[in-house]
Formats: C-alpha cells, structure tokens, sequence
C-alpha cells in the first residue's frame, strides 16, 4: 500500500506571514507527526494579481531556514514557479538545502499564471510550457548525474557544469508537478514522481487520474491534493474543500482516496496562529485516527490508479 502523506501548508504569505508564524507551525507540525511542511511561491507579482501573494516569503530561502529550526519534518514547496526561474540554480539551491536537512527536502513545479510576474523577472510567458518540460529535465539531469554534468536543449545548455555536492537524497528530492489541467497530469506522468492538483472534488480526480492511467502504468506514483480544510463549517470555503465535522471530514478525505489521492497537503482555515495550532491539533487526535480507523475496517475502494487502501 502506497503510504498516505499528510503535510501543512504554511503561513507564508498573507497578513498572518511572519517568522514567527512559520516557524510556531513547522515545529508544532513536527511535533503532532505531520509528514511535512510546505511554502507557496510567488517571487514578483505585479500589483494588479498581487491580491492574495503580493506578501509572500521567498521560498527557498524560507526552506533553507526552516532546516535550522527543525529536526526530521520533510520540508517542500508547493509549487514553484519553474519557469520563470534558472533551472541551473533551483537545482543547485535544493541540492544545498537537502544536504543541509539531511535529506529532508521535497519540491512540487508548475507552469505558474501571471504574465506580469514573468514580465517582472525577465522571462517569456508564451513558451513556458515548452521550457518546464526541458527545466524538470535539467533539475533530473543535476541531481541524478555525475559530478559534471552537460545538458543539451532547445531552451537551456550545460557544458560540464561541477555539481558538488549534490542532493543527499538518491536522485534529488522528490519532484512533482503541479496543476490541474490534463497537461499538467501528463507531464507529472512522463517527467516527475508525483501530481500535485488543487483539490475539485473526487469525481473530477477520478475522472481525470482514469484517463492517465495508460501512461502510469504501474509504477509508484504520488497523487497529493492541495486542499483546505474549515472544521464546522457547512459549507466549502472552496469548491473541493475539507469542511464540516471530524466525521464529515473523515469521509471526504476517504472519497478522494477513492478516487486515486495518495495523500494531502492541508491549509488550515485560521484567523489568527492559535486557531491554526489548534486546527492542526484537531486533525492529528481526531481525524487521522478515525481516517486510519476506516481505511482499516472498510477500505477506500480501489481508486483508477490501482490505490487501494
């Protein structure tokens, strides 16, 4: 059985990002067992697409600090904007900060939406697509490679380029894409570890991992949602969000890993950093348990990629 992933996204961005705020969720995640804390990025947006990430923590830098105050939670980014980045540099940057966790680190790509954030950083938005592919292949080529390493593509070149030292983990961090177009499953099939959607709702997961499941064959591969949770509330914050009592959480999450979800990486509705602590606290003494509790007595079904539970 492919083991469940649970993680937290954290306060990064937003009113609540501080440094404190970071740090308090990481630590109180490690300590309730969470399997790893994740930072969102945005690195430029212009003012206009600014409204939810104009304040936002550099990612990997926030990374490469999170390792210091932890001691074994998997430390990710969920998503990075690849590219709009120099892969040659992403590479090297994970490579340093899972050296320096011990081999901790893990990191969702995707393609990204706004123009303007490309605009602002110097790069093009019509052929993004086309270099995320040749980008994914560059961070594989880095971390999988000998010490020097060359790479020849349409968009990017590397002529015997040191990489030393490389990633602790065998083959680099584990690398999953983001996103929710039928695309983006397609390249996570053929290029990555793992899909890394926002949660819609089962049937559309269902439908969607249904159709891509003669390119993933039968290989391990990761499904983990992007998901909100709201405890009490009757209503979704978001289409396809956690919501209502520990039960009726239990088993929305059990209808996803029906569908194929292997796992999911939680935004805590909270106002305020002690509503989150307890919200997180919540769904680690209640719902984990009641969630394991089901998979144990009932199953979650066999789900399209051959994920039973």
């Amino acid at each position: 059985m492919t083991p469940l992933h649970f993680g937290v996204v954290l306060p990064s961005y937003g009113p609540q990002a501080e440094r404190l705020a970071l740090v308090d969720t990481a630590q109180v995640a490690e300590d309730l067992g969470f399997d790893a804390v994740w930072l969102t990025d945005h690195v430029a947006l212009p003012k206009e697409d600014a409204e939810r990430f104009g304040r936002i923590f550099e990612a990997i830098t926030t990374l490469a600090y999170l390792a210091g105050v932890t001691r074994k939670i998997g430390l990710g980014i969920s998503a990075l904007v690849l590219p709009q980045r120099n892969p040659v540099i992403v590479a090297k940057q994970m490579a340093t900060a899972d050296r320096l966790s011990g081999g901790r680190t893990r990191l969702a790509v995707g393609i990204g939406w706004s123009e303007g954030e490309y605009r602002n950083l110097g790069q093009s938005f019509r052929d993004r697509a086309k270099r995320m592919d040749e980008a994914i292949q560059v961070l594989r080529t880095m971390w999988r490679g000998p010490k020097v390493v060359s790479y020849e593509g349409t968009y990017y070149t590397i002529r015997r380029a040191v990489m030393d030292p490389g990633p602790l983990q065998p083959g680099g961090p584990p690398l999953w894409v983001a996103g929710n177009s039928p695309a983006s499953l397609r390249r996570a099939a053929l290029l990555a570890d793992g899909w890394h959607p926002n949660a819609r709702g089962p049937e559309t997961l269902r439908s969607m991992l249904s159709a891509a499941k003669p390119l993933l064959g039968t290989r391990p591969f990761d499904v983990v949602l992007r998901i909100r949770l709201a405890w009490d509330q009757a209503e979704p914050p978001y289409p396809g969000a956690l919501h209502g009592s520990t039960e009726q959480v239990v088993q929305q999450m059990a209808r996803y890993l029906a569908a194929g979800a292997t796992g999911f990486v939680i935004t805590f509705e909270a106002a305020s950093q002690r509503q989150r602590e307890r919200a997180m606290q919540r769904f680690m003494d209640e719902a984990r348990p009641a969630l394991d509790d089901l998979l144990r007595t009932q199953g979650a079904g066999l789900g399209p990629l051959g994920f039973q539970v």
